[in-house]
């Protein structure tokens, strides 16, 4: 199952919780980040995106979280993927 993960921009002061769906908010409050695909197909959406801190909180914009709730935790997928097609 693949998702689109990105980090909340709005200008509001909503303190978002991993139990609010972001389809509550405007699509255009977020900023498209990662994504994460089947068969270990992940990669950064956004240039920038990897070099942020491991605790900046992601956000699945179109399917579950799937255990990704910061930027940290896709970076470890993004390794173990990486890892396993290297056989490291």
């Amino acid at each position: 199952m693949s998702t689109t993960f990105g980090i909340y921009k709005g200008k509001t002061t909503i303190e978002l919780s991993d139990d609010i769906i972001p389809q509550d908010f405007n699509q255009d409050d977020f900023i498209e980040v990662a994504f994460r695909g089947n068969h270990g197909y992940n990669y950064w959406l956004n240039d920038i995106a990897e070099y942020l801190a491991d605790d900046v909180k992601i956000y699945p914009l179109d399917n579950d979280a799937q255990g990704i709730y910061t930027i940290g935790d896709f970076r470890k997928i993004l390794m173990y993927t990486s890892c396993k097609s290297k056989q490291c």
